[in-house]
């Protein structure tokens, strides 16, 4: 397995978090900006557009995640320069969106800009969640929660920027300012990852590549499959695959369409929407936190049971009752459905890490984020479809159905994990970090 070592293990993983509280933020800016820009006074947009462009960014995070996850396996160097890379190229698609005209050019630019910031979005997940997982090997559910947790502020905070800097020079300035600033961030990520993380090949596995240069193209792919893919391909990961895929489906819909909902469903002002579910992603990011700590003391299956099957509980109850109850209510059930839903923000995530081994780890995970990416795509695109054509309760019990689903396949695989071992899990043996 590469060696990796770090001179402040701690800093590095600050600045990691750092490049997730980035990625977020302009990976979901965009969607977020939606509940302005979809306006007839601005682009005029309808709800099936707005979630084709939000499926065509996830199919192409999707794709582009895979190629991370291979590249970052094999050329070390790429773990330090893919997320200042991604952050850049998230950078460039405001500027692009900025410039977007009304009527159908407009859209045409609009497909350009979710393009490019997929292709950005895609280069951190692979690398920075295994490097994680390798700096922290026995703190995995903690580190990678935190990671999620204060990563997620990026995305909480969107929708308020939005309406706020809306109102004082609007979307387009606000994407613009913050195109600049995320070119500047892009750089000095750059000289942070190259100062605080150091990955070497051992002497076995430099051996193996030399032996790989003289293989043709045909023999290195089916030495891939043999030696990587057959290892990732198990029973449990591709469980956790359609899980991961399942419950993405209802994070992509909820950051997307949260705020939209609030305004179209329940006639609650734009500028109060943004705000109110700048907290309820909050509240999402802490609990995200939570279900690290609780996934390090119990079956990791067990924290995906737990937020899904609440998840779905309370999407019931406001499929059933949320016409009939006061707007207070409403939101409440809404802050403790992302409460459930966050908490198993990197159950998926660890579970991949626990059942690859650590030479294949930026492949697998990047397989996570890939696979469930192009099943959940259709997911906004659907939902927008629904909002078009029937009332916007049914979307709602669109995303009960895609809870039940998670589930489902969650349980399973606590059911497998099960039959392996108990259910808490063992103490981890505490190790010198700076070691």
């Amino acid at each position: 397995m590469p060696e990796i070592k770090s001179s402040n293990p701690i800093l590095a993983l600050v600045v990691l978090i750092f490049g997730h509280f980035l990625n977020h933020f302009y990976a979901y800016v965009l969607a977020a900006a939606m509940l302005v820009i979809r306006l007839p006074s601005e682009m005029d947009l309808t709800a099936g557009q707005v979630g084709m462009l939000s499926m065509l960014q996830m199919l192409v995070f999707a794709v582009f995640s895979l190629a991370v996850g291979i590249i970052g396996d094999r050329w070390l160097k790429s773990k330090k320069v893919f997320i200042p890379i991604g952050i850049v190229l998230m950078a460039v698609h405001l500027f692009i969106a900025a410039y977007a005209p009304e009527g159908r050019w407009g859209v045409t630019v609009l497909i350009v800009a979710s393009i490019t910031v997929g292709i950005g979005a895609s280069f951190y997940h692979p690398v920075a969640y295994a490097a994680i997982a390798d700096l922290y090997e026995d703190k995995k559910g903690l580190t990678m929660a935190l990671n999620a947790g204060l990563g997620m502020i990026g995305t909480s905070i969107t929708p308020g920027l939005v309406v706020t800097f809306d109102r004082l020079v609007g979307w387009r300035t606000f994407f613009i300012i913050f195109g600049i600033v995320g070119l500047v961030l892009g750089v000095l990520m750059y000289f942070a990852m190259n100062k605080l993380i150091d990955y070497k090949f051992t002497k076995e596995e430099i051996k193996d590549h030399e032996e790989s240069k003289s293989l043709n193209n045909t023999d290195k792919v089916r030495k891939w499959f043999r030696t990587d893919l057959a290892v990732i391909i198990s029973f449990a990961v591709i469980t956790c695959l359609f899980y991961s895929a399942f419950r993405s489906g209802i994070f992509k819909i909820t950051t997307q369409w949260l705020s939209i909902i609030f305004v179209d469903l329940y006639s609650i002002p734009t500028f109060e929407a943004g705000w109110i579910t700048v907290i309820l992603l909050v509240i999402g990011g802490l609990t995200a936190i939570l279900g690290g700590i609780f996934s390090d003391k119990f079956k990791t299956s067990m924290t995906m049971i737990i937020s899904m099957g609440g998840s779905a509980v309370i999407l019931l109850i406001i499929f059933l009752l949320g016409s009939t109850i006061s707007s207070f209510w409403i939101i409440t059930l809404y802050f403790i459905f992302i409460g459930f839903l966050y908490f198993s923000a990197t159950a998926g995530t660890k579970y991949v890490a626990e059942n690859v081994p650590q030479s294949s780890r930026a492949t697998g995970i990047s397989l996570l984020f890939a696979f469930p990416s192009l099943v959940a795509a259709l997911f906004p695109w659907i939902f927008g479809l629904i909002l078009d054509n029937t009332e916007i309760i049914w979307g709602i019990g669109f995303l009960f159905l895609l809870a039940i689903a998670a589930l489902i396949t969650s349980i399973i695989l606590l059911t497998r994990d099960m039959r392996k071992s108990k259910l808490r899990t063992k103490s981890a043996t505490k190790v010198n970090i700076y070691e």
